[in-house]
C-alpha cells in the first residue's frame, strides 16, 4: 500500500481547472478540503503506486500543516492491520503553518494573513500573524526538524518503510529540471509529477 500525505504539492493542486481543494469544484463540495478526486490519478503518488502495482491512498490536503500530516498519518496507521505492507510517502510543508482545534475538528493556519477562520478566532489569528517573526520561524524550523526525525524513528520502530521530503526539495528539483508551474503559480502540472514519481521510484527501490 502506497500512502501519501502532505500539502498541496502532494495533493495535485491546480492540475484540474485550477482547483486546490475538492470543494472548489461545485461537484465535490461535500469533499471539503480533500484533494480533488480527478487530480489524484495525475499525482506522483498515484503514478508510483501504479508503477509498483500497489494499492494507493491519498491523505494530502492543500494548506496542510505538519501537525495535520502527522495526526492523520498516525490515524491511518492505527487502522492498518498489516503495517509491514505499508509504505508512507510524506511531503512536509512550510514550518510556520499550524493546526488549531475548533469545535469537533481542526482548522489549518498559515502565515499569509488571508486565511478564512471562524469569527470567534479572528482576533487570535491576527495576533498570531504578528508573532511570526524571523526568530519565531527559526524556532519552528528547528522544532519541526526534530519532530520529523522523531516521527521517522517511530515509523522505523513499527517496521513501516517511508520516504520523507520537504516541499522545497520537491520544488527546487523540478525547477532545476526545467518544469514550469501552472499559470506561473506555485503548483506543477502532471509532467512534473511524472518526473518526481520517477525520482521517488529510485529512492523506493533503495529504501
Amino acid at each position: 500500500m502506497i500512502y501519501v500525505n502532505g500539502d498541496s504539492h502532494s495533493a495535485g493542486a491546480e492540475i484540474i481547472n485550477g482547483y486546490c481543494f475538492a470543494a472548489d469544484d461545485r461537484r465535490y463540495i461535500a469533499w471539503g478540503s480533500r484533494a480533488h478526486p480527478e487530480a489524484v490519478p495525475h499525482t506522483f503518488g498515484y503514478k508510483l503506486a501504479q508503477a509498483l502495482d500497489q494499492p494507493f491512498f491519498m491523505d494530502a490536503e492543500s494548506a496542510s500543516s505538519n501537525a495535520r500530516i502527522i495526526r492523520t498519518t498516525k490515524q491511518y496507521i492505527d487502522t492498518t492491520q498489516d503495517k509491514s505492507k505499508l509504505f508512507c510517502i510524506i511531503g512536509w510543508t512550510s514550518w510556520e503553518r499550524e493546526e488549531w482545534k475548533f469545535q469537533d475538528g481542526y482548522i489549518q493556519i498559515t502565515a499569509g494573513g488571508i486565511d478564512s477562520v471562524p469569527k470567534s478566532m479572528e482576533e487570535e489569528y491576527k495576533k498570531w500573524i504578528t508573532k511570526q517573526t524571523p526568530n519565531e520561524l527559526d524556532r519552528k524550523k528547528k522544532f519541526w526538524r526534530n519532530r520529523i526525525e522523531q516521527f521517522s524513528k517511530e515509523l522505523t520502530d513499527q517496521n513501516i518503510k517511508h520516504i520523507f521530503f520537504h516541499t522545497y526539495e520537491y520544488t527546487d528539483y523540478l525547477t532545476e529540471q526545467g518544469y514550469k508551474t501552472i499559470n506561473g503559480g506555485y503548483h506543477f502540472a502532471e509532467d512534473a509529477h511524472t518526473a518526481w514519481y520517477k525520482y521517488l521510484l529510485d529512492r523506493y527501490t533503495n529504501a
